[in-house]
């Protein structure tokens, strides 16, 4: 019987992220198309604050799997950009917490519906049980590492 084995290149890709590194480059191109001049990691921040606003910078970095350098840089964009604002937590003085301002909170009706339209674009020809399955091998990928 003979066994296939994945490539290097193959393997290479799998988790090197080419493919997470050309639907980013797919996302940002149609977030320019629709003039929002987020970056995809911007919009990720976001996501979050559309989610549950007020939370510390660092449940935003653990969800989006940014170091605390990045976090900082990518809030630092935000707040000056105005789709964001840190306040101070009343219960611990030393954090500050995340808060969208209108800005943030408008770009979410425009944003959420392209990105949802790139994602269909992405995933276009990919049956539900296809996309589960997909689901299914990121998260042991993710639990091998202990992402989760």
């Amino acid at each position: 019987m003979i066994t296939k084995f994945i490539s290097l290149e193959d393997q290479y890709n799998l988790l090197g992220g080419k493919l997470f590194m050309y639907a980013s480059r797919f996302l940002t191109y149609k977030f320019k198309q629709n003039d929002i001049s987020l970056t995809k990691e911007q919009w990720t921040v976001l996501m979050q604050l559309w989610v549950k606003d007020g939370i510390s910078q660092q449940i935003i970095a653990d969800a989006t799997g940014k170091d605390k350098p990045s976090m900082t840089r990518l809030l630092d964009n935000l707040e000056r950009d105005a789709y964001i604002q840190r306040r101070p937590d009343f219960k611990d003085r030393r954090l500050n917490l995340i808060f969208l301002t209108n800005k943030g909170l408008e770009m979410e009706k425009k944003v959420m519906p392209v990105a949802e339209a790139a994602l269909a674009e992405l995933t276009h020809g990919l049956t539900s049980q296809e996309i589960n399955t997909m689901k299914d091998v990121f998260n042991k990928i993710y639990n091998n590492i202990g992402v989760l």
